[in-house]
């Protein structure tokens, strides 16, 4: 009797002990057919949806086991997910951008490395040096890139050809956008009718240009160097564009035309260069009347990337690596780039027929400028988001022409170091 007793007590502590196991986060769950369900979440629009779906259902063939439910997060994605983590709710896979490091110092998604080795994946043959440190934090591994489309030069190929400039390269130094931007900029009855260029306060405008200029947001140590010359003479160029120059739009003159933003303004043929992502691809190509084309930036830039990551509190990190990496092969970015999505981040994406060869608004484009275009080492880090608050503060001042660059550098550079102490 006391033995059929203690068996009893054992099978309840079992079930117990299994029950509280499955509450405790434990996002995945083999099914009663021995499958693997996964969890992903991603942003983005139900058509993106998609093609992620498109996307997983070639996986599938490969690894015909493992089941992979989208979770696509509407709204703020950070607070949403990091509210679903405190909440215990099921994750496996999260898609991840620039603030990934704040995830890995945190411990929510684990380091890829040694799955990476085990599974003899070939970092430096899938991705280019500057495309796959991108998702690096501490020296290792957090994720694998998708999409890491170059900031590029979009320029209107009738403007330069009136004005007789030659086109864009890659070859360009700051000072022949400077110079191009002159050339380009018109005048009628003292007023300007068209700009050569959008400087805009947008970071990876004016951030590009400091290490174009061998500078940095950090030195060896991580100690803040914000004040110093390669950082104020970026942002000096940056505020001569408009306000030495004219050759780009003021703040009073943007209001005038609507606050619209650049993209609109370049399809309206009002500013002749701007320098921003891929998105505006697919927005240019639905605007009729307009010849342009786009360029390498003229130096190194930055990326607008995203990746895959695994959580911390996956049960079966193993089967969510398998989908990981093979959403991130040629196979399983094709519908990416099919569907003209994005830029991928694989070296055999960015160099695909399909990539090179698509057409925009019936027109083939310079769409090697994404692979020709060279990454900065961008200054990610766990505060990331607290320092972008604190340096778009002061420079949002500057770049309205209403603070000194003295001032702007001291204050940003004092509140860097109380931020990195």
């Amino acid at each position: 009797m006391q033995r059929s007793l203690k068996v009893i007590f054992l099978l309840i502590l079992a079930m117990v002990l299994g029950l509280t196991a499955c509450s405790k986060g434990g996002s995945s769950a083999s099914g009663p057919d021995g499958k693997v369900n996964l969890t992903m979440t991603i942003w983005g629009s139900e058509n993106e949806k998609k093609i992620y779906q498109e996307r997983l259902d070639i996986v599938k063939q490969t690894y015909p086991d493992i089941n992979v439910k989208l979770n696509l997060v509407a709204g703020d994605y950070d607070q949403k997910v990091q509210t679903m983590i405190a909440g215990g709710t099921a994750l496996d896979i999260m898609m991840i951008a620039e603030n990934y490091q704040a995830y890995a110092s945190k411990k929510q998604i684990i380091a890829l490395d040694d799955m990476i080795q085990t599974n003899n994946v070939n970092m430096s043959e899938r991705y280019s040096e500057d495309i796959m440190n991108l998702m690096k934090y501490d020296g290792k591994q957090y994720g694998m890139p998708d999409r890491a489309g170059a900031m590029i030069l979009f320029y209107n190929k009738d403007l330069f050809d009136k004005a007789g400039v030659k086109y864009p390269s890659k070859d360009w130094t700051q000072q022949d956008l400077m110079d191009a931007a002159q050339k380009l900029t018109v005048k009628e009855n003292g007023k300007t009718i068209q700009w050569g260029y959008y400087p805009g306060s947008w970071w990876p405008q004016w951030m590009q240009l400091i290490y174009q200029n061998g500078g940095s947001l950090f030195d060896q140590e991580g100690k803040p160097t914000f004040n110093t010359e390669p950082v104020r003479n970026a942002l000096q160029f940056m505020n001569d564009l408009t306000f030495k120059y004219g050759v780009g739009p003021t703040p009073t003159e943007i209001a005038d035309m609507g606050n619209i933003g650049a993209d609109p303004l370049f399809a309206q043929g009002k500013i002749a260069m701007e320098t921003t992502g891929f998105w505006n691809i697919g927005s240019l190509a639905k605007v009729e009347g307009i010849n342009w084309d786009i360029a390498s930036i003229w130096g190194e830039t930055n990326a607008f990337f995203n990746g895959f990551t695994i959580t911390n509190a996956s049960e079966h990190k193993e089967e969510a690596f398998k989908v990981i990496e093979a959403l991130t092969t040629l196979n399983g970015q094709m519908p990416l780039i099919k569907a003209g999505q994005d830029a991928p981040a694989t070296k055999a994406g960015l160099s695909s027929d399909e990539f090179l060869n698509a057409e925009y608004g019936g027109k083939k484009i310079n769409m090697a400028a994404f692979s020709e275009s060279k990454i900065y080492a961008e200054p990610f880090n766990p505060k990331w988001n607290e320092m972008m608050k604190l340096i778009n503060d002061k420079l949002s001042v500057y770049f309205n022409n209403k603070a000194s660059l003295d001032d702007t550098v001291t204050q940003i550079q004092s509140g860097m170091e109380k931020l990195y102490p």
